[in-house]
């Protein structure tokens, strides 16, 4: 029974230092915990260097990361993956190798917001809807933005002579869809109409029942028969008909 004994606890005392070897073991290959603050600046540094390196005009704003980084024992080495095609600005995940010794340890992901710079058109006064554009409403005006602006206006030629659809306040960058065709017909309005048939041309004169821009068809109505047809718009205050 003593030496019956004697083998269990020598087995015991086996099992605790095997345990405490293998305690052990796991904290050495654990044995460092990086702050999510040595996190973001090393990820901030070298993204910074890629983005200078390509020098495309992106700026980084901001490099977020949650949680703390759990990596073996060993020399930390760092190493951003960048995009397939090219740094875009906006809201974004970037890959980060983290390697130990050499070896990828794990690869995470922070999040990074970047800018850029954009040259668009805006208006130098603000506008009330139905008001004609000028050359001298518009300016050039060049700023960082978070995201590509999409649908902007890229040529004065685009908005002059066009009429706004809605009021727009001054240094807002311009919409395409904000503008559309002027009105050169007003509702009500006594106009010209011309009835065309070949070589036959009929002029007259006719209430607009409706506003009208350029190339539009609106109903006229002959102020003494009280008969109402439609006609295209051809110009301010002018319309004509097929007959």
């Amino acid at each position: 029974m003593a030496a019956e004994a004697r083998v269990s606890r020598t087995r015991w005392v086996s099992g605790l230092l095997v345990g405490l070897m293998t305690i052990s073991a796991s904290w050495s290959v654990q044995a460092q915990v990086l702050q999510r603050s040595d996190v973001i600046r090393e990820s901030e540094q070298r993204i910074k260097a890629l983005l200078d390196e390509e020098n495309g005009g992106i700026r980084l704003e901001r490099v977020f990361f949650r949680d703390e980084l759990s990596l073996p024992d060993g020399k930390v080495t760092w190493k951003v993956v960048p995009p397939a095609d090219e740094w875009r600005s906006g809201r974004q995940n970037v890959p980060v190798e983290v390697s130990v010794n050499g070896t990828v340890a794990t690869v995470i992901q922070v999040a990074v917001t970047l800018k850029q710079s954009f040259r668009y058109l805006v208006l130098r006064r603000p506008l009330k809807r139905g008001a004609v554009v000028t050359d001298a409403d518009l300016r050039w005006e060049e700023n960082e933005l978070d995201r590509p602006p999409v649908g902007l206006v890229e040529d004065p030629k685009q908005v002059v002579g066009q009429a706004v659809t809605r009021q727009i306040q001054a240094n807002r960058p311009l919409q395409s869809d904000w503008f559309s065709a002027p009105q050169v017909v007003a509702r009500g309005e006594r106009i010209q109409v011309a009835a065309v048939r070949g070589a036959l041309r009929i002029e007259t004169t006719a209430v607009a029942q409706s506003a009208g821009r350029m190339g539009e068809v609106i109903v006229l109505e002959n102020p003494t028969s009280r008969k109402r047809f439609d006609a295209r718009v051809t110009g301010p205050g002018r319309a004509e008909v097929a007959w």
